[in-house]
């Protein structure tokens, strides 16, 4: 989803612009067969029926908005994409595109977006070459594989009987706020996020039972899409489980955790070793063991993390800021995504309406990036 501050431009002006850019887009064609396991090409698509609008005259912070979009159905009878253009109060506007996770990933989908809609597309040169893993990664891998099979609990702040009901929340802060919480620390963005994350989740559920929390997993999923393929179809992804230090009463020894358990994962080169192990797998067993390491009834949330890049002008008008995120499917409890965009750091939470006072969730994980990055405890 992509926020504008500007008068928004004619649908008429967005369906051109995608009209004229799918045929550069060969896997926008592709739709899920129905057996449900295998790809297969539209032979004819039509892009103007996969451009829709909606208009939300009282939506001031795109709250309505992003709740509408976990909430819409996909198109059924073509390729299962579309884009939105949607009006909101005060002359701001969003436009969001909406894929099928079964047909690509995040960091696929980010890509499409900006050449869909960006005014000058420059994006193929921003995946990394995938490195070579060492023994230390396929250890990694078979430790990571064995914890899987010891599934915890839900986590109490999460253990509510689901309604079934998703909600939308986004907060924000600038990229400098956030490289500051890791630095102040020597340790990542990802990591500020995920410490602050575990601390904020500590917080929200004192504040309602007065009870601490446990240590919670989380689902973290890799990229292993490779240069030259940011637009294939398919999940290019691998997960990790990580822990989150929630029993923490001090925000920095909350990051000092975390730094130290994905600290692992770089020095093991685990992505390429799972991606490489998950390869050699019969495909049965390959989609059988990824599917054990994010088991939703065994992590209680999923925590992505993306950096969409520098700003995307869309027919002269810069969007202000960008946010990815998925619905909840399977059973999962909550989805946390971190998207960074030009100098700004965007948490979104989709949630379950049976997580009462949640919003406080996204509060305290502002404070705890605030304090990291003052490099003072909370």
């Amino acid at each position: 989803m992509l926020d504008f501050a500007a008068n928004p431009p004619d649908l008429s002006t967005v369906r051109a612009r995608v009209c004229e850019r799918v045929v550069r887009i060969p896997s926008l064609s592709y739709r899920i067969a129905p057996d449900g396991t295998t790809l297969c090409p539209v032979e004819e698509i039509y892009p103007v029926a996969h451009v829709r609008e909606l208009d939300l005259p009282h939506d001031e912070d795109g709250s309505q908005a992003s709740r509408a979009m976990v909430t819409y159905a996909l198109p059924s009878d073509g390729p299962p994409w579309d884009l939105w253009l949607i009006r909101r109060s005060g002359g701001a506007y969003t436009l969001c595109f909406r894929t099928d996770h079964v047909l690509r990933d995040g960091t696929a989908a980010a890509c499409i977006a900006r050449m869909l809609l960006d005014d000058q597309p420059d994006v193929l040169h921003r995946l990394p070459p995938l490195a070579r893993p060492g023994p230390r990664g396929v250890v990694a891998v078979m430790r990571e594989s064995f914890n899987a099979l010891r599934s915890p609990a839900v986590a109490p702040a999460f253990d509510a009987v689901p309604t079934g009901r998703q909600g939308v929340l986004h907060v924000d802060t600038s990229q400098r706020t956030l490289r500051d919480a890791g630095r102040a620390s020597g340790a990542t963005v990802n990591d500020a996020y995920l410490a602050a994350l575990a601390w904020a989740v500590r917080r929200w559920h004192q504040d309602r039972t007065g009870r601490g929390h446990p240590v919670m997993a989380c689902t973290m999923p890799l990229s292993v899409r490779a240069p030259g393929h940011e637009t294939t179809a398919g999940n290019a992804l691998v997960t990790s489980r990580i822990l989150l230090p929630c029993q923490d009463h001090d925000v920095r020894t909350a990051l000092e955790k975390v730094a130290a358990q994905t600290r692992r994962l770089r020095e093991s080169r685990y992505r390429h070793a799972a991606h490489l192990m998950l390869g050699a797998l019969p495909r049965a067993l390959g989609v059988h063991a990824a599917l054990r390491v994010a088991d939703a009834q065994a992590v209680t949330t999923v925590t992505s993390n993306i950096d969409f890049g520098y700003a995307l002008v869309h027919q002269g008008v810069p969007a202000r800021r960008a946010g990815m995120f998925m619905a909840l499917a399977g059973g999962l409890r909550c989805y946390t995504a971190l998207t960074g965009y030009h100098d700004n750091a965007r948490l979104t939470i989709v949630y379950d309406d049976s997580a009462r006072g949640i919003e406080r969730l996204g509060e305290h994980w502002l404070t705890a990036v605030r304090a990291l990055a003052a490099g003072s405890t909370t």
